[in-house]
């Protein structure tokens, strides 16, 4: 590992500046005070009477072939003035021109060279001018690069494209010279590039050679892939020695999460990570951008008095002692590849050329003062890193990642099953087997990788293979959309046995999933035997799940009614099913159930099925049944005792109470605990009390007086249900 460390920072600290081919920045104007032979000076922008005085003392501009330089506008159509007839009287020009330098030199890692820019010419295009793709021939001693100053004017089209080891930029200032802006443009005289054509209006910029001052090396481009390729040949080398680990370099630089993107890294960080990525893909392993956090809490220096004012809370205080601290990577970069959740690590695996945790916290809080206990201070250092891995370390990593992470790997493994290891097939069978994790709440979790998994890797088995747990955990998570797709997929006698397994131990979920699965199946007329049979045990899982309803539970959430009301309309069913089905819909008594799920979705109904008129004619007898009898006030002031198991010595002490016909309050004084445990004991059940502490004498008094609230929810309660009953009435009268 030391060894590896060692040849990855040789190759990383060959990374000069941003390891760029071709820079471009865009600056304010900055007056040149710049004079023309026989014109006189330019005014800015430059206008088309301006551009047209420029062009009648042009001339056309040439190329170079070789040797030679010749013109020939089906190359290059553009017009060019001799530097020679160019002047500057504005010193401001010259230090803008040193800024530019000074920029261009760190761009272009070369901040260490003694570089100057002589102007060349000044070109003008017009409408129409272009310059076909060219490298710039060196036109004095020391040349190794060209800058281009576009000066304020109005066009369109002219894009510069510049070309180096297969990449390409594309550069277009048309805006920003329109806004009166100074647009510069510098890359390395190897590298090929092209105008398009102007579309409107004229393009004129200023043309400098930028020439090396008495180096012993020359300048030129970065040549990105000789670096790759020296790193891909170590990384691989290490890689076939010890692959149980995860590669983790970092970059240089902090970044906040927010903040964390490609086009933000700093200086030679972008460089440094396009080397790493491409050195990962050429060994055919995986790579990320990622920030490695090192994350610490401690207590701060203590200076012998912690105070209480706002400015006692310093963020910028030091850690005098560390009470807790990690390594962690939870931030990455989105790309063509899952992420994971968390990686864990130690100090001695990452690969870094400086000391963690030696500079400043790039995030830092303090809990300030608290009560009895001095503040908290906590440091975040966030690193900017790429993590390194093969297959085999991947097929481990994902094993112990969360359920989201999991499934977006699953998913990216069906999509390119082609280049999936062994291992990590292998990995993806052990996750599904496991049922994920049932007790893992996470909503961003993608269950529907499991669809795209099974039919990429054409396993029609996985459901009887994985239990009857799993594959019901499994059912509910799946959407409807993708149950569909896999139904179709598998065979006609697999997906009937998969839905009848999953439907053996029924529970309130997964009815609800195969209503709505039903009838989406009806409307789009796929798999008509597995609908009808499922349809048909509707009777025989409403009464399973009937089995387990409690006193504050509902028989079946709206859509699932309104769902079940659905397939009752789009297909013909028996009397006897409907009769069934509505006497079932019935048998669930409770408040909550009735009034507020299975009467508001039967009256929102639009289309009047048997089924509904059936369960509303239920419905109708059941709730005069209910409102026969009016409820009365109790007859005297006995109240029932709780059938509690807890709090039994305070139930005793109040049992003669509770049983008096006539006692309508009880005197409870006693110290303060006593006093909360017969509070706490009338608050854990619904019974006729109210108390009330009367702060008079010592100790203080809970006055316990019986109510008659039991009554009056009763009353209220069959109020409402004589509504409700008149609802229901006028409903039926209008059919």
């Amino acid at each position: 590992m030391n060894n590896l460390k060692k040849e990855v920072l040789d190759i990383l600290l060959q990374v000069k500046g941003s390891g760029k081919y071709v820079n471009t920045d865009i600056s304010n104007f900055v007056f040149p005070d710049l004079e023309i032979n026989t014109i006189g000076e330019l005014s800015f922008p430059i206008n088309e009477i301006q551009a047209k005085a420029l062009i009648t003392i042009a001339q056309k501009a040439p190329f170079g072939i070789g040797h030679e330089t010749v013109i020939d506008t089906q190359v290059r159509s553009a017009w060019e003035i001799d530097a020679k007839e160019l002047s500057f009287k504005s010193k401001q020009w010259e230090k803008f021109l040193s800024k530019v330098i000074t920029k261009t030199k760190t761009d272009l890692g070369i901040e260490n060279s003694d570089v100057s820019a002589h102007l060349y010419k000044m070109l003008i295009y017009e409408t129409g001018d272009f310059f076909l793709s060219h490298r710039d021939s060196e036109k004095e001693k020391g040349m190794f690069g060209t800058m281009v100053i576009t000066l304020p004017s109005k066009y369109t089209g002219g894009d510069l494209i510049v070309k180096f080891e297969g990449d390409a930029e594309t550069i277009n200032f048309s805006e920003a010279s329109a806004d009166n802006k100074l647009c510069v443009t510098a890359f390395y005289a190897d590298c090929e590039h092209e105008i398009k054509p102007l579309t409107s209006g004229y393009r004129v910029c200023l043309v400098y050679n930028l020439v090396q001052e008495q180096s012993a090396k020359a300048i030129q481009a970065p040549s990105i892939k000789t670096q790759i390729n020296q790193l891909a040949n170590v990384l691989k080398k290490q890689i076939e020695i010890d692959n149980s680990k995860p590669i983790i370099v970092l970059l240089g630089h902090q970044y906040t999460p927010e903040n964390f993107a490609l086009d933000s890294l700093k200086l030679n960080d972008r460089y440094k990570a396009d080397i790493l990525l491409e050195a990962a893909k050429e060994i055919n392993c995986y790579a990320n951008m990622c920030l490695v956090t090192s994350y610490k809490i401690g207590t701060p220096e203590y200076d012998g008095y912690y105070g209480d004012d706002d400015d006692d809370d310093d963020d910028d205080a030091e850690i005098a002692e560390v009470i807790e601290e990690s390594l962690c990577i939870e931030y990455w970069l989105k790309n063509n590849i899952p992420s994971f959740d968390e990686i864990h690590f130690e100090e001695s695996d990452l690969i870094t050329s400086f000391a963690l945790d030696e500079d400043e916290p790039i995030i830092k809080e303090n809990s300030g003062y608290m009560g009895n206990y001095g503040p908290d201070i906590e440091h975040w250092y966030h690193y900017g890193a790429v993590m390194i891995w093969s297959q085999e370390t991947n097929a481990q990593l994902i094993l112990t990642q969360n359920t989201t992470s999991k499934l977006e790997w699953i998913d990216y493994f069906s999509k390119n099953l082609h280049k999936t290891s062994r291992a990590e097939i292998s990995a993806a069978e052990e996750i599904l087997k496991a049922s994920i994790n049932q007790n893992d709440f996470d909503k961003e979790a993608n269950y529907d990788a499991i669809v795209n998994w099974i039919i990429s890797t054409k396993d029609e088995d996985f459901f009887s293979r994985i239990g009857a747990e799993a594959s019901k955990h499994y059912f509910i998570k799946i959407s409807i959309s993708n149950w569909l797709k896999l139904l179709n997929f598998l065979p006609e006698n697999t997906a009937n046995k998969i839905v009848d397994d999953i439907m053996l131990d029924v529970n309130q979920k997964t009815l609800e999933h195969l209503l709505e699965m039903l009838n989406a199946m009806l409307k789009t007329n796929t798999l008509s035997k597995l609908v009808t049979a499922q349809i048909s045990k509707i009777p025989v899982y409403l009464e399973a799940i009937l089995v387990k309803v409690n006193d504050n539970s509902i028989l079946l959430n709206k859509p699932a009614l309104q769902n079940l009301f659905a397939i009752n309309s789009q297909s013909n069913q028996s009397e006897n099913w409907i009769n069934s089905i509505a006497e079932l819909l019935l048998k669930c008594t409770t408040r909550n159930y009735l009034n507020n799920v299975l009467l508001p979705t039967l009256l929102e109904a639009t289309n009047q099925t048997e089924l509904i008129l059936k369960t509303f004619h239920n419905c109708k007898v059941y709730y005069k049944e209910i409102t026969n009898a009016k409820p009365l006030p109790p007859e005297d002031w006995s109240r029932q005792m709780p059938t509690s198991t807890h709090h039994k010595k305070q139930w005793e002490i109040l049992k003669l109470f509770l049983e008096s016909p006539s006692q309508e309050t009880f005197e409870y004084r006693k110290i303060q605990q006593d006093r909360l445990e017969m509070e706490n004991a009338i608050k854990s059940v619904t019974i006729d009390l109210k108390m009330e502490t009367i702060k008079k004498g010592s100790p203080h008094l809970l006055l316990i007086t019986k109510t008659q609230d039991q009554y009056k929810r009763k009353l209220r309660d069959w109020e409402y249900d004589l509504t409700l009953l008149d609802r229901i009435s006028q409903w039926l009268k209008g059919k």
